[in-house]
C-alpha cells in the first residue's frame, strides 16, 4: 500500500511539473529566401522602445531567443514592416521572400494562431484603409462611417470566430487595441476635414516671421514670396525625419535651379540651437535652415495643428497652400506632385 501511495504521489508530482514548466524566453527563427546583404532582421516594440536586431546568415537563416517581462507587440522590420505578437514560451518559424515579404510571409510554431490573427486583422485594415489612406479621411462622412461600421463588424467576426483558439490575454488586447484604432481613426477624420476647410489648396498659409537662419539673421515666410516654398518640419531628436534627410537632398538636386526653395524648419529648443547646428553641418543639409521660435507651440506649427513629425508642406508663389500634408521625399508621389509646378 505505502508502494502504490508512493507511485501515486510521484504521478501528481510529474504531472504538475509538466503543466507548469514553461520557457522564460522566445524563440524567433527561419529563413529568408533572397536575402539581403547585411540587413538583419528588426523587432521593434513601440511600448517599451526595445529595439532588437537579429542577425541573418548568408544562407538567409537566422535565431535568436528574446526574454520578455510580458507579451508584446512587435514591429518587424525586413525591408517591409509586419506585426509580431511575442510572448515568453512561443517558438516561431518565420519564412518569407525577400523579395515579396507580404505574400510569401509564413509564420508556424507556438504562438503561430495569434500572429495568423494579427494578419487577418492587417487585411480587414487594409481594406479600409485603401491604396491611399488620404482618400478614406477625405471621404464624405457616410461614406466614412460606412467603412468604419463594416470594419468594426469585420472585425468582430474574425476575433469572434478564434476567440477560443487564442490566449485570453491576446484577446482581450485585441479589442483594446481595436477600440483605441477606431478612436484614432475617427479623430483623423474630424481632424482632416477640419484641415479641408482650413487648411486647403488654395487657402492663405499659416504665417512664420523672424526665424533663426542657420546661414545668419532672420527669415520670414514672406521672404519666399514669388517662389514655390516646400516646408520641412523636423527636429533633432525625431528619427523618421533623418531617415528622410537623403531623399530630400535628392529632391533638392532634382528641382535645382527651378523656382521652388527648400526650407526646412526644426522644432528644436532655442536653448538646443548650437545641437541643432551641429547637426545640419554633420549631416551635410542643404536648402534653408530654419529654427522656430516656440518649438511646437510657434504659431505656424499650430497653425498647420501639427502633432506628429516630420510633416511636408507645400505653398505656391503667393503663400497660398497647395497641399498642407504632402507625400514624404521618400514616396515617389512627391516628385510627381512638384513635376506638377509650373516651375
Amino acid at each position: 500500500m505505502k508502494n502504490i501511495a508512493l507511485v501515486g504521489l510521484l504521478t501528481v508530482l510529474l504531472s504538475c511539473q509538466k503543466v507548469t514548466s514553461q520557457n522564460d524566453f522566445v524563440v524567433v527563427h527561419g529563413k529568408i529566401e533572397n536575402p539581403i546583404e547585411g540587413l538583419g532582421v528588426r523587432l521593434f516594440d513601440p511600448v517599451s522602445s526595445r529595439a532588437v536586431t537579429i542577425k541573418v546568415a548568408a544562407d538567409g537563416t537566422f535565431r535568436d531567443t528574446l526574454k520578455l517581462d510580458k507579451p508584446a507587440f512587435f514591429n518587424t522590420f525586413y525591408d517591409k514592416f509586419f506585426s509580431l505578437y511575442l510572448a515568453n514560451d512561443m517558438d516561431l518559424e518565420i519564412n518569407f521572400d525577400a523579395k515579396n515579404v507580404s505574400k510569401s510571409l509564413t509564420i508556424t510554431g507556438k504562438g503561430e494562431k495569434e500572429n495568423s490573427f494579427l494578419r487577418t486583422k492587417s487585411k480587414l485594415e487594409g481594406e479600409l484603409y485603401g491604396a491611399d489612406y488620404n482618400v478614406l479621411l477625405d471621404a464624405d462622412k457616410d461614406v466614412f462611417d460606412a467603412k468604419i461600421n463594416k470594419f468594426t463588424a469585420d472585425f468582430k467576426t474574425a476575433l469572434e470566430k478564434k476567440k477560443l483558439e487564442l490566449d485570453s490575454s491576446f484577446v482581450d488586447s485585441q479589442i483594446q487595441m481595436f477600440e483605441e484604432l477606431k478612436q484614432g481613426l475617427m479623430q483623423q477624420y474630424a481632424d482632416a476635414q477640419r484641415n479641408k476647410s482650413e487648411l486647403g489648396a488654395g487657402k492663405p498659409s499659416p504665417d512664420f516671421k523672424n526665424y533663426i537662419n542657420y546661414d545668419g539673421g532672420k527669415s520670414s515666410l514672406s521672404d519666399f514670396r514669388g517662389s514655390y516654398v516646400f516646408i520641412d518640419v523636423w527636429a533633432t531628436w525625431c528619427g523618421p525625419c533623418k531617415y528622410e534627410f537623403p531623399f530630400i537632398g535628392k529632391v533638392e538636386k532634382e528641382f535645382h535651379g527651378k523656382n521652388i526653395k527648400f526650407v526646412s524648419i526644426s522644432i528644436d529648443r532655442l536653448a538646443d540651437e548650437k545641437k541643432w547646428r551641429t547637426m545640419i553641418k554633420a549631416q551635410g543639409l542643404s536648402g534653408v535652415q530654419l529654427l522656430a521660435d516656440k518649438e511646437i507651440e510657434s504659431a505656424f506649427i499650430a497653425g498647420y495643428y501639427i502633432q506628429a513629425i516630420p510633416r511636408f508642406i507645400l505653398l505656391d508663389k503667393e503663400g497660398k497652400i497647395i497641399n498642407s500634408d504632402t507625400p514624404r521625399p521618400s514616396e515617389p508621389e512627391l516628385s510627381a506632385l512638384l513635376h506638377s509646378l509650373d516651375l
